[in-house]
């Protein structure tokens, strides 16, 4: 099905186009044993030729890879980001994990390198079109971006993965308008001129304009933005940093999150809300882990970490890479049709501390500083001193703060509240939002010092 042709699909309400639409409807309306047998046929050709094509595969499968099925996964090793920066090391530019030819490699990207030097990722032509930004495209669709959107994409052009987010938005048609990230005037010129009616960026950069516009006396919701997606971090599925973004601009918040390792844009939340959809079927293997690497089944209410196989990308695959992700499974069934499971993301795993034997995700304590609108402005982060995974109390976490007249105790309120639910004892320190700086990408939500 063309893009054209499942743009005429009718959106389930009925005069919205910004509505449940279906880009791909043999594939994210599926029964799970269609969806099943896609995923087995492209697993069979890809583990009968991956290890003769990846040294590092041939390796650590020793020529059994091809015997594997889908339902044996978790009987082999997981795969860790440290091992894939191993193996470029061992074999630079690329890695002994690049599955073709050096000359075949058509589009680069690299990683931030905030704890080293950069990791490399490397597509061919069929990885960015065919697998990249395939999967996006349905994930992208799902949010509400069709070729009406007429989107502001604050994700820079590179060098990270959030640059292919710009050729998605022309594979699906719409009307692109890049900004680089952390660009605060030009994205409210282009605001307040009416350029765009959806805004692509990062939950941190989306309350940071929201605190922008309410300093500036500006009306967020004159602005025209009808649609605003949230990604490269957890944030956007905390309700009430999304009932800020929302309160601002006056325009429906949905939600995206992916990997680079895997595809930067794996999960899509419709509009009916309710979690993100994956949106990789037929084309990555999705599991779920505990903390001891154990299986999980996908199912309502389950909380683990996303491990991904690739079934089809050719230059890196991947098999059982550990995303890193915590994330709970939410209910079945959704009235857009699409058949896939739905996530919430919790946190990162690298960045989970223990306090008095309480575990502590980074994005709880800001779901807790976030509730305290109007007076924060919706940006907090935990500091730690040191790299220790255990931590005393009281645990140090800076809240900005939105413009004046918060009440004298706020502080103490906000750390009363924290103890109330995550039972930990936090010291609350008021900042100036502008100490979190533009948050032109990420904003860590854990830092240490």
């Amino acid at each position: 099905m063309t893009r054209t042709e499942a743009e005429r699909l009718p959106g389930r309400l009925a005069g919205d186009p910004c509505d449940t639409w279906i880009l791909d409807p043999d594939v994210e309306c599926a029964d799970p044993a269609t969806v099943r047998a896609l995923a087995d046929e492209a697993w069979a050709v890809q583990a009968a030729g991956l290890e003769e094509r990846a040294p590092f595969y041939r390796d650590r499968f020793g020529g059994g890879l091809a015997k594997v099925t889908l339902d044996d996964l978790p009987s082999l090793p997981l795969l860790a980001k440290s091992e894939l920066k191993e193996s470029q090391l061992a074999d630079l530019p690329y890695g002994r994990h690049l599955g073709v030819p050096a000359g075949d490699v058509k589009k680069v990207f690299q990683t931030s390198g905030t704890t080293g030097s950069p990791s490399i990722l490397a597509l061919t032509t069929p990885d960015v079109q065919d697998v990249w930004r395939r999967i996006a495209a349905r994930s992208y669709f799902a949010t509400g971006i069709h070729a009406h959107s007429r989107v502001l994409n604050t994700f820079g052009a590179g060098p990270f993965v959030a640059g292919a987010t710009h050729g998605v938005l022309e594979h699906l048609g719409a009307c692109s308008i890049p900004v680089a990230p952390g660009d605060t005037a030009r994205v409210l010129n282009s605001l307040t001129i009416g350029l765009a009616d959806t805004l692509l960026g990062t939950a941190t950069f989306a309350t940071y304009l929201a605190t922008i516009i309410e300093d500036r006396g500006l009306d967020g919701h004159a602005f025209g933005i009808r649609h605003i997606i949230t990604g490269g971090e957890p944030g956007g599925g905390i309700p009430a940093v999304r009932d800020r973004i929302v309160a601002a601009f006056g325009a429906r918040v949905t939600e995206m999150m992916g990997l680079g390792d895997v595809s930067p844009s794996l999960f899509g939340e419709c509009p009916e809300g309710g979690g993100m959809h994956f949106s990789g079927q037929g084309l990555v293997w999705p599991e779920l882990i505990d903390p001891d690497g154990n299986p999980v089944e996908i199912r309502p209410g389950a909380v683990g970490e996303p491990v991904y196989t690739s079934l089809v990308r050719s230059a890196m695959p991947v098999v059982r890479f550990r995303s890193g992700d915590i994330v709970e499974i939410q209910p079945d069934g959704c009235a857009c049709g699409r058949t896939s499971f739905r996530i919430r993301c919790i946190g990162r795993a690298d960045d989970m501390f223990i306090v008095r034997g309480v575990n502590v995700y980074p994005s709880a304590v800001q779901e807790v500083a976030a509730e305290f609108t109007p007076w924060v402005s919706g940006r907090s982060r935990v500091v730690l001193t040191g790299d220790a995974v255990t931590v005393e109390p009281p645990v140090l976490v800076e809240v900005g703060l939105a413009g004046e007249g918060a009440p004298e105790d706020l502080a103490a309120r906000i750390e009363a509240e924290i103890r109330s639910r995550l039972t930990f004892r936090a010291r609350v320190e008021l900042v100036d939002d502008a100490s979190f700086g533009e948050a032109g990408y990420k904003t860590r939500a854990l830092i240490r010092r």
